[in-house]
């Protein structure tokens, strides 16, 4: 009887562990859950696949610049546009996709590790987060950049920001959730895993809603 009380309660508190979102041994040792691990592998594949269909996109360009591409729908949304612009090459003169194919490359070689049961050092969690901050800045950036200076969205583009955004989200909730960012922000971390789902359909409902109006007198001219 000892034992199935002992069972019982330790079976209760795993079950209020993962109802709040608290780290598990294996997360605190620098591991992920199952899900958190394939919402990393997913969204940092997406976000290469798009990479990569923008470097072609423009080696496509550069060959033959009067040719017609497959990102170019019509004069809202169109890839071609980023390819003379400045904010498409804002490293050294490199297309900003080569740099994002390398990102994600990365995250999903992390990915692949966590959701093989691997674990990361304290640093690394770190790195990636701060390199996902540094990717939701460029978004922000390009973001502003794409409605308010060029009016012109990039498909593909788009894709990097919607597979940055889980990336970001994921990442903070997790190196906080383990306490990689400090034992008070354990807490937060917590609240953001927990609602994860929520805070990311929020904003891909947010960014939507605002595209729609922002571009509201347009859409009867494409479409």
């Amino acid at each position: 009887m000892y034992k199935e009380e002992d069972l019982d309660i330790a079976e209760l508190d795993r079950r209020i562990a993962k109802f709040e979102a608290r780290a598990s041994e294996h997360e605190s040792a620098g591991g992920a859950s199952r899900e958190t691990a394939l919402l990393i592998l997913i969204a940092a594949a997406v976000g290469m696949l798009a990479s990569a269909m923008l470097i072609l996109s423009e080696l496509s360009y550069v060959k033959n610049p009067a040719g017609h591409l497959v990102c170019d729908i019509n004069p809202l949304f169109g890839c071609s546009t980023w390819f003379t612009a400045w904010q498409g090459h804002l490293l050294l003169g490199t297309p900003n996709a080569l740099w994002g194919a390398l990102f994600f490359a990365g995250m999903t070689a992390l990915g692949f590790v966590l959701a093989l049961g691997g674990r990361l050092p304290r640093l690394l969690w770190q790195g990636a987060l701060a390199g996902s901050s540094l990717g939701i800045v460029w978004v922000m950036w390009f973001a502003y950049e794409s409605f308010a200076v060029e009016g012109s969205l990039c498909p593909y583009c788009l894709l990097v920001w919607l597979a940055t955004i889980p990336l970001f989200l994921t990442l903070l909730g997790r190196a906080a959730q383990a306490g990689h960012l400090g034992q008070s922000a354990q807490a937060f971390g917590s609240a953001m895993v927990r609602n994860r789902w929520v805070i990311l359909g929020g904003t891909y409902f947010a960014l939507g809603l605002f595209t729609v109006v922002w571009f509201w007198d347009a859409w009867a001219l494409v479409f």
